[in-house]
């Protein structure tokens, strides 16, 4: 049996080893969880949502200790790992009181061809919901889907990141604790765990990764209904009316927080050349604030520290010039310092490859429609940024832009539960639909209630 080892990003030093499932326990929890569907599917919502209830008390109950164990596996700061347990409560009750609006719909029929029949259309859960979540926000993202899936009457067979496994045991814990048994299940392992689970005999799958992870997803799902929400190389467009004070305190912020290690993170900056200069000044003097280790946590491991190195000597070779920065910081950890880049191009991987880290590469544009090419050269398709006074303005580009999400003045914001999360593109196969909605299968019913045969029956 394999075994995973927990680094802390920030010391480098082991935390705590944890078991990896076999493939043999990976089938046995799928089994469970089928065999548990059976009842918790049949329960009324009143009391799948009394369960719910209890779960967000148990995550209230045990707070203090789950932001610990994020903040020493995943490195974040207290604060932020306290938002995160805070929006994964925040979740539970936002689906708790969506999912009480739900209801069948009737569709019409026409009376004259078909008398005394009526149609509708309700809703039932898939089954086995299998779950693989990333490390970034570990906590969270998971109660995204967690939270509708059970709701909905699924079970769930969760698979968190092999770099918070201890984060993602805890989670379990705290809903096994409460739930009946085998409606939530865990497995812990690398990558060979969650590629068996892709292609097992779960019901559904909702995975946040890799976009290479997601190619090898589609390659081996086979057909079975799925959820990708993958990587973002998302475009920040200032137009020459912006507010240079908020808008650079806005791209600090979506640059650096979490050390550049969001989906939505600014990774591409885009500036009208008359306001270059303004607004470097006013980056350069927000970003010399930042210190390291309080608001510059550490990259996740030395694999993804080493993926940053690799994209700034790239673009150094290619006649980028760093402003400040450039190097891993010289203290313990997996700390980079915050890093801004100008005279990039498309040729650099920097602004073509998702990075992952706290790197910020300015580039100029002269019109807006430049703009938007620069924004859509790009083979992810996740959010774009927006920054203008003039919003109607600002509403117009953005429909230039291919993405599945825009923000005009304002910077990788999520709705409730996460809701209608996801991009286009490489960057994933965003629904039409609410998590809700994506938890729930639509059952059409035709219901003949006369008592005579149809003219075109036999």
């Amino acid at each position: 049996m394999g075994k995973i080892h927990s680094i802390d990003p920030r010391t480098e030093q082991i935390i705590g080893v944890i078991p990896e499932s076999t493939i043999l326990e990976v089938d046995e929890k799928i089994t469970n969880a089928k065999s548990a569907f059976k009842s918790w599917g049949n329960l009324s919502l009143h009391e799948r949502i009394g369960f719910l209830e209890k779960i967000s008390g148990n995550l209230e109950k045990n707070k203090t200790k789950l932001i610990n164990i994020i903040c020493e596996e995943i490195g974040k700061p207290e604060a932020s790992a306290r938002w995160e347990v805070n929006d994964a409560i925040n979740s539970i009750h936002y689906y708790i009181n969506q999912i009480q609006s739900l209801h069948k719909v009737n569709i019409k029929i026409d009376e004259k061809s078909f008398e005394d029949t009526k149609a509708f259309i309700d809703y039932t859960p898939y089954g086995v919901i299998g779950l693989i979540t990333p490390w970034n926000y570990p906590c969270c993202l998971s109660f995204w889907t967690i939270a509708p899936a059970l709701l909905s009457g699924n079970t769930i067979v969760y698979k968190p990141s092999e770099y918070s496994s201890f984060v993602g045991r805890m989670i379990y814990d705290i809903i096994d604790e409460v739930l009946p048994h085998n409606v939530f299940n865990i497995v812990i392992g690398s990558k060979n765990i969650g590629k068996y689970l892709v292609g097992s005999d779960i019901d559904k799958l909702f995975f946040t990764g890799s976009v290479d992870a997601g190619y090898d997803i589609v390659k081996n799902i086979g057909i079975k209904t799925y959820s990708l929400e993958l990587g973002g190389k998302d475009a920040f467009i200032v137009c020459e009316d912006a507010d240079i004070e908020m808008t650079t305190g806005a791209a600090a912020w979506g640059a650096f927080t979490n050390a550049g290690q969001i989906c939505t993170s600014l990774e591409r900056c885009y500036v009208h050349e008359d306001i270059l200069e303004k607004f470097l000044d006013s980056l350069m003097q927000k970003v010399s604030n930042l210190t390291i280790g309080k608001d510059i946590q550490p990259l996740i491991s030395n694999t993804q520290l080493e993926k940053v190195q690799s994209h700034l000597e790239d673009a150094n070779k290619k006649g980028c010039k760093v402003l400040v920065g450039g190097k891993r910081a010289n203290m313990q950890g997996y700390f980079f310092e915050p890093t801004i880049l100008i005279d990039v191009d498309h040729s650099m991987k920097i602004m073509k490859e998702e990075t992952f880290g706290p790197i910020l590469p300015i580039m100029t544009f002269t019109s807006e429609d430049e703009a938007a090419d620069l924004a859509n050269d790009s083979k992810y398709g996740l959010s774009a940024t927006i920054w203008t006074k003039d919003v109607e303005r600002g509403k117009e580009l953005g429909e230039q832009i291919k993405v599945g999400m825009v923000l005009i003045n304002e910077i990788s914001f999520t709705l409730d539960g996460g809701d209608y999360w996801g991009g286009i593109k490489e960057s994933g196969n965003k629904s039409s639909e609410s998590k809700l909605m994506q938890c729930l299968m639509a059952k059409s019913h035709v219901v003949y209630s006369g008592s005579e045969k149809r003219s075109k029956w036999y």
